[in-house]
């Protein structure tokens, strides 16, 4: 296929080459199975089962682990602060993007009047259902529709007044999948003093991203998807001059500083909150998470985000242009550059999480499940994500199923 042939292709410049057949053999799930499934959970690599079990040895045979451990945490800060641009105490470690989402908003002084902006139909129930609850405190919730399936930074931008205190969007949706244009939103909401808030999970590790470049103020994600790590762990990155003006509702040892005593000692009745975004780390951390993280960032970061990215997208494309020639309804960004690593096929809306509403695409759904492929259904749409691990075989397969069903 000819570049202008694909509707989807994003130009990446000065990528360096990447093994990626070595990249799947560190998958052991992408050998088994056809995973195409990234936007729901992650697989994990062999090399960060190894890490895993080797701190698990540490509690098992009560190896002393705890001198590594404040190493171990500066470097995954560091990590994932090199993943999307920022600087390492900027980055919070959090549970996951619920919590990371709320420790934002609850942070925050709400007065009746102010207003927050966000596309309702688009985003998952986590980053809706705190807004709803601002309601009672006289909060405006703007709700912006989405566009052709995108969310629409213009409309956005045309909702930001001087009593917008929050703008919020998901850098990609997580149905129909579809990339934000970040950056024209971020701008809108710098200029009113209003602070943007990012939810990353459908993007990170998979979509480059750059929170100075994208103009957000806080983002939030977790590991369980594209970083290609558990359940249970996140990350929360707020812009030191946002983090300053925020007062943490949770707080705890690990958020103050601590003059060089032991966590375990409390220097008098007066404390100082850290000055930036590990202000919102109350307890004691997910020590299993953070090491799978680590290994996962490194390895992610040894590939590139641009080439993981340019891998993925490539892949997604010749399976949305497959299933497109196989006349089945697959969802189109109304802009080339919105197309991610998510392939949906269906109409939004029209279903559940379980079933779409049309025969022909449950017909597909069934199909897949009995052929070993690993997907998702989403608002009554088939979903299909890829990463570094999946290949052209892959792609073929699910083709030909399809093939087979229509």
């Amino acid at each position: 296929m000819s570049a202008s042939d694909n509707l989807f292709q994003r130009s990446v410049r000065d990528i360096d080459p990447v093994d990626w057949a070595q990249v799947r053999s560190r998958y052991p799930a992408a050998q088994k199975k056809t995973y195409l499934n990234i936007a729901s959970r992650a697989i994990i690599s062999q090399a960060v089962r190894e890490a895993v079990d080797a701190m698990l040895d540490g509690y098992l045979y009560w190896r002393k682990t705890e001198p590594n451990r404040d190493e171990l945490l500066d470097a995954t800060r560091e990590c994932f602060a090199t993943l999307i641009g920022a600087q390492s105490h900027d980055i919070a470690i959090t549970k996951n993007v619920t919590e990371g989402l709320n420790a934002v908003a609850s942070a925050m002084t709400w007065q009746p009047g102010d207003n927050v902006v966000f596309c309702y139909e688009l985003e998952h129930p986590n980053n809706i259902y705190l807004w709803l609850a601002l309601r009672e405190h006289g909060v405006e919730l703007r709700i912006v529709p989405p566009r052709d399936g995108a969310i629409d930074s213009e409309a956005f931008a045309s909702r930001i007044d001087g009593r917008t205190r929050l703008v919020t969007a998901s850098s990609v949706t997580f149905t129909p999948g579809f990339r934000t244009d970040l950056a024209a939103i971020g701008r809108a909401a710098r200029a009113v003093g209003a602070l943007f808030l990012v939810d990353s999970v459908q993007s990170c590790g998979v979509i480059d991203l750059n929170v100075n470049r994208e103009w957000i103020d806080a983002l939030a994600t977790s590991t369980s998807k594209g970083l290609l790590g558990f359940p249970g762990l996140g990350f929360l990155y707020v812009r030191q001059a946002w983090a300053q003006r925020l007062m943490p509702r949770a707080i705890g040892r690990f958020s103050v500083e601590r003059e060089g005593l032991h966590q375990s000692e409390i220097e008098g009745l007066e404390f100082r909150l850290l000055p930036d975004a590990r202000r919102f780390e109350a307890g004691n951390y997910n020590w299993l998470g953070i090491v799978a993280a680590k290994t996962s960032l490194d390895e992610l970061l040894s590939s590139g985000i641009l080439a993981i990215e340019a891998h993925a997208t490539g892949l997604a494309t010749q399976l949305a242009t497959g299933l497109l020639q196989l006349g089945l309804p697959v969802n189109i960004p109304p802009e080339p550059l919105e197309r991610t690593h998510i392939v949906t096929v269906g109409a939004l809306g029209a279903g559940d999480a379980y079933t779409t509403g049309d025969p022909q695409l449950n017909r597909l759904s069934a199909a897949l499940k009995r052929e070993g492929v690993s997907f998702s259904i989403r608002r009554g749409l088939l979903r299909f994500g890829l990463h570094c691990y999946n290949n052209e075989a892959d792609v073929a397969h699910v083709l030909r199923i399809a093939a087979s069903v229509v």
